[in-house]
């Protein structure tokens, strides 16, 4: 009988050792198969206004401004305005920068626009800035208008509209700005 006790701690040792060994596995398995992403670019401040595009008009200009922080790149974000509480829409800026449209220069297009483009000028006029260029930087702005006329956003004095830059590889809002109109 005192040959089969010594038989347990044995198998007992040999389970823990296997055990371990299938745990130690399995971590390293899970820990190589994910990929490590990037983390999204820091915005260490931004602020941002809507100012009216001419005096008597009802256009406005959204500015955004990059005060601090990492570089972004523009192929990276989108520019989502919502302004359900005013007029029911939200609608995105993406595919950015905006391209070089033949006689007409830099300009938003529909590839540019998820949603009503009635909303944003699309004209050489109605963008300014980093929206033109490849990255967005601290010091610089983004400026887009947006219309007020049919099938547009006609925005009153005292309005606001909500408008977020997401950065689409971490699907991470990194400028949010709450904006009334002047």
């Amino acid at each position: 009988m005192k040959d089969e006790k010594a038989i347990s701690p044995v198998v007992g040792i040999m389970l823990m050792i296997a055990i371990t060994i299938v745990l130690g596995v399995t971590l390293i398995f899970f820990a190589t198969a994910f990929e490590m992403q990037e983390p999204a670019p820091f915005v260490a401040h931004s602020s941002g206004e809507l100012v009216r595009d001419v005096d008597g008009g009802d256009d406005q200009k959204v500015y955004l401004y990059h005060e601090g922080g990492d570089c972004i790149n523009l192929s990276d974000i989108e520019i989502v305005v919502d302004a359900t509480e005013v007029c029911g829409e939200r609608v995105k800026l993406v595919n950015l920068p905006a391209e070089h449209v033949p006689y007409v220069g830099v300009a938003l297009s529909s590839e540019n626009i998820e949603g009503n483009e009635d909303i944003f000028d699309k004209s050489s006029d109605g963008i300014a800035g980093a929206i033109k260029e490849i990255e967005f930087s601290t010091g610089e702005l983004l400026m887009f208008r947006i219309n007020s006329g049919e099938n547009a956003c006609p925005l009153k004095k005292g309005d606001q509209i909500t408008v977020k830059i997401i950065h689409t590889p971490t699907n991470t809002v990194i400028i949010e700005e709450t904006l009334t109109a002047s």
